[in-house]
């Protein structure tokens, strides 16, 4: 008898010392302009797995909620069955917990967010098209990436179009096959110029590799064909900052920034880096604080610690 309240000693210290629920508020917001989603969005928290709570987005475009255990999240927005745009968030209890989530443009000519879920695609194809797709999402949901990709070869060769070519890379991409994913995006583009997320992989794919200078030829003809396109802005940022032109790379963080009304949180962050570069820390410092307004997660990362430690 004399070890039963010890044995209850345990589970109540770990109860006391459960961090608090915090809540979580952000925004969704249009690449095209910083304006909010045309229709209300579900947005989606997720954590290990399973998605732990939904809301709906206000006519402002933002949403919240109330009641939070501190850890990483997924805040993944809606509309239908297709995800539209995903963001990783740091909930602490010590808040403010914030992420502004972003929806890319896909299309350059296109004036509001569109979005192509499978459903729609399949829809636009015949019959045996829309078999292959189906089942190509099926298999990439399960994390078959092979049979997905060969399910969009076959659709691509029945029905050539850049979004099943850039769906077709993903899946390559995701098999390690990278040469064949450029290849693919190169096929989307020549499909459709305009297709803006051909653009943002391919670049993604060369800024991986350490080739800044492809990354800004890719982003270079993005530019070309849509000038208002933000994250083309940014990857372009990106290699000018890498082949030592921190005042052009500027330039462009700075442009994306307007464009979206300096609701992303990444213009921010690529200009701290620059101003770092350039021993600008007080300029850094500035721009990082704008950053973590935007999103609380980045105070876990190394670099952005490092900065603000440096008063």
């Amino acid at each position: 008898m004399r070890f039963g309240p010890l044995l209850l000693l345990p589970a109540v210290a770990a109860a006391a010392a459960s961090p608090p629920a915090a809540p979580l508020r952000g925004y969704v917001f249009r690449e095209t302009d910083g304006g909010a989603p045309r229709r209300p969005m579900t947005v989606e928290l997720e954590r290990d797995g399973k998605v732990r709570a939904r809301r709906t987005t206000r006519p402002d475009g933002s949403f919240e909620f109330a009641r939070v255990t501190p850890g990483r999240y997924t805040v993944t927005p809606r509309f239908g069955d297709f995800a539209a745009a995903r963001e990783l968030v740091e909930v602490t209890a010590a808040g403010p917990n914030f992420a502004a989530v972003m929806l890319p443009r896909r299309r350059a000519g296109v004036p509001n967010f569109a979005t192509v879920s499978t459903a729609q695609l399949s829809r636009q194809s015949n019959p045996k098209v829309r078999k292959k797709l189906t089942e190509a999402g099926r298999l990439a949901g399960r994390g078959d990436f092979a049979g997905a990709a060969q399910h969009y070869e076959e659709a691509a060769a029945a029905a050539p179009s850049a979004d099943i070519y850039d769906a077709l890379a993903v899946a390559r991409l995701r098999l390690g096959r990278t040469n064949d994913a450029r290849q693919s995006l190169e096929q989307a583009l020549a499909n459709d110029a305009k297709y803006l997320a051909a653009y943002a992989h391919l670049a993604s794919i060369y800024l991986d590799e350490g080739d800044y200078r492809r990354v800004a030829e890719v982003a270079g003809r993005a530019l070309q064909v849509e000038p208002r396109w933000a994250t083309g802005h940014l990857l372009l940022a990106e290699a000018l900052l890498a082949l030592r032109d921190p005042e052009a790379a500027a330039r462009h963080a700075a442009t994306a920034s307007r464009i979206v009304q300096g609701k992303s949180p990444e213009p921010y962050l690529l200009l701290a880096r620059i101003h770092w570069s350039r021993n600008e820390r007080g300029q850094a410092r500035e721009q990082l604080t704008r950053y973590l307004a935007l999103r609380s997660s980045g105070r876990s990362q190394d670099e952005v610690r490092a900065v603000l430690a440096d008063r």
